[in-house]
């Protein structure tokens, strides 16, 4: 399960992720019927005047286009990017962006920028990682991110999903007082470190193989005393998480 749009800021520190997410994509897809609102950068075919912009010219190295775009955006532009929902630069023909999709154990309807429709009615759900993980089987790590991700890339040329999905869930499950174990590889660090390489390297890795491209992206989670749900009025964006050793952390502590 996703956290709150205020954490946004501690997530995606540096607007300079959203930018490269836009050059290092494979090119945009093929606009269907159906779609409404233009939801890709650099859609040339609908305003022919972005082709003469740098960063939308995929035979340019990932770096050169990175740079152009950052060059051309304003102080503020590159601010609206730090937030959940990115806001949109229509002269450089950037629609706004909403950073949040999930995909735990496939693309899931959770996050704010996922939907589901009568084009795509649902996705594959694959059991919880939690039981994944207790097939100590890498291989089915992978392969089963390398589904969502196809599937999520689906979605998202039809306009119903994102490209940066909130997953895996790599926190060390120790305390069942938490109640999101399920979502977590379990409470042996070793065995989280190798699901959560491998289902990102399943999301990530294109079909081809291209290093300087991505499938999706993907976001572990959670950051340590950073996962608490709403409960009985605290919340993770303002209790003080004093941490020691003991609840769900194993011998870590900070002074």
């Amino acid at each position: 399960m996703a956290s709150g749009p205020s954490r946004n800021a501690v997530k995606h520190a540096q607007p300079y992720v959203l930018l490269c997410i836009f050059c290092i994509f494979s090119s945009s897809p093929t606009w269907v019927s159906g779609q409404s609102t233009p939801v890709f950068a650099c859609d040339v075919a609908s305003d022919p005047g972005l082709a003469s912009l740098k960063f939308c010219n995929t035979s340019l190295g990932v770096a050169e286009r990175v740079a152009d775009l950052v060059g051309q955006l304003s102080l503020m532009e590159k601010i609206s990017f730090l937030v959940d929902t990115a806001g949109n630069v229509t002269r450089l023909g950037i629609p706004n962006y909403n950073w949040w999709s999930e995909a735990l154990h496939g693309v899931s309807y959770v996050g704010r920028n996922t939907h589901f429709s009568p084009v795509v009615p649902g996705a594959t759900s694959f059991p919880t990682p939690l039981l994944t993980a207790a097939s100590f089987n890498v291989t089915l790590f992978q392969a089963i991110g390398k589904v969502v991700s196809t599937e999520a890339r689906a979605m998202y040329n039809v306009g119903l999903a994102g490209l940066t999905f909130w997953s895996p869930n790599i926190n060390i499950f120790r305390d069942p007082r938490w109640g999101r174990g399920l979502e977590t590889p379990g409470e042996d660090p070793l065995l989280a470190s190798k699901y959560g390489s491998t289902y990102v390297k399943g999301l990530q890795q294109t079909d081809e193989g291209n290093q300087d491209k991505l499938k999706v992206a993907a976001c572990c989670k959670h950051y340590t005393a950073y996962d608490v749900d709403n409960w009985n009025g605290i919340d993770r964006l303002h209790f003080n998480a004093l941490l020691a050793y003991g609840i769900g952390y194993g011998g870590f502590s900070m002074d």
